[in-house]
């Protein structure tokens, strides 16, 4: 299970979102807010994040994982709901922040949504998906790569009867003049 051992490390040594730890997001992706975001959102982030993450509430086997995660929700929580601390966190994450926005922009980044791309719980927290969810999506598949077909035979045909038209218009035109 990737989570993160170094559960015991001091407020200020992680990559938070520095880039030195991949697995490691920075506070507001951890919380999902915004950069934005009130102090009201925060607590209500934090809330239900603990609510649904919190170790009690897990399989014995993701325990573990549950609490390193329930520990950085904590520490992102008392960061950003503290103001003076969310100024400095702020500080340490701009230059991070921006070119990873830039690599995303441009270059589309390396990994999957996100800063990072990379959830070290949520791949063991989550349930799995039921066969009809699955029958669903191999059906929304197909239903768009009908679709995309579709497209492309009409795009073909009127290219090809373009060319034949025009080929047609030059053969009646040289046979007049």
């Amino acid at each position: 299970m990737a989570a993160h051992t170094n559960s015991s490390s001091a407020h200020g040594t992680r990559g938070r979102g520095s880039g030195n730890d991949p697995d490691h997001e920075n506070f507001y992706q951890l919380l999902g807010v915004s950069y934005s975001a009130t102090s009201a959102e925060i607590t209500k982030s934090y809330r239900e994040s603990m609510k649904r993450f919190h170790p009690d509430r897990v399989q014995p086997e993701y325990r573990q994982s549950a609490e390193n995660l329930t520990k950085d929700l904590n520490r992102a929580y008392r960061t950003l709901s503290n103001p003076i601390e969310r100024v400095a966190y702020d500080k340490s994450i701009r230059g991070q922040e921006i070119q990873d926005q830039i690599m995303q922009r441009y270059v589309g980044g390396f990994a999957g949504p996100g800063v990072g791309g990379h959830d070290p719980y949520g791949s063991h927290l989550k349930r799995d998906i039921t066969a009809a969810e699955k029958k669903d999506h191999r059906r929304s598949e197909r239903s768009a790569m009908v679709s995309l077909l579709s497209v492309f035979l009409v795009v073909t045909l009127g290219g090809i009867g373009l060319i034949l038209i025009g080929g047609l218009v030059s053969f009646l035109l040289r046979q007049i003049f």
